[in-house]
C-alpha cells in the first residue's frame, strides 16, 4: 500500500503538481486538505500530489466519496494515522 501511495505522489510530482487551489473541489479536495494541510500526512509532498492521485483513482472507478468520508472521521479530532490507514485498507484508493 505504501508503494502505491508513493507511486501516486511521484506521478503527480512528475506532472508538475500544477493543480490550482481553486480546482481542489469535491471529495478529493476535501480528503487531500484533511491529509496534507490539516494532518501533514507524509505520503504526499503537496496537496496537489494527493489531489492528482485521488483523481486518478476516481477515474479508475474508486469510490473516493466513501474514502473521503472515512478519512474525515479519522482526522476530526486527532489525525489518527492508524485510523487513516484503516480507511485506506477498507476502501483501497491510496
Amino acid at each position: 500500500m505504501r508503494t502505491l501511495l508513493l507511486a501516486f505522489g511521484l506521478l503527480a510530482a512528475c506532472n508538475g503538481g500544477s493543480t490550482s487551489a481553486v480546482a481542489l473541489q469535491g471529495p478529493c479536495g476535501d480528503m487531500c486538505q484533511d491529509l496534507v494541510q490539516d494532518c501533514a500526512y507524509a505520503a504526499f509532498p503537496t496537496i496537489e500530489s494527493c489531489y492528482e492521485g485521488c483523481l486518478y483513482a476516481e477515474e479508475e472507478g474508486a469510490d473516493v466519496t466513501a474514502q473521503a468520508t472515512c478519512i474525515a472521521g479519522a482526522v476530526t479530532d486527532t489525525c489518527d494515522t492508524f485510523a487513516i490507514v484503516e480507511c485506506e485498507h477498507a476502501h483501497g484508493i491510496f
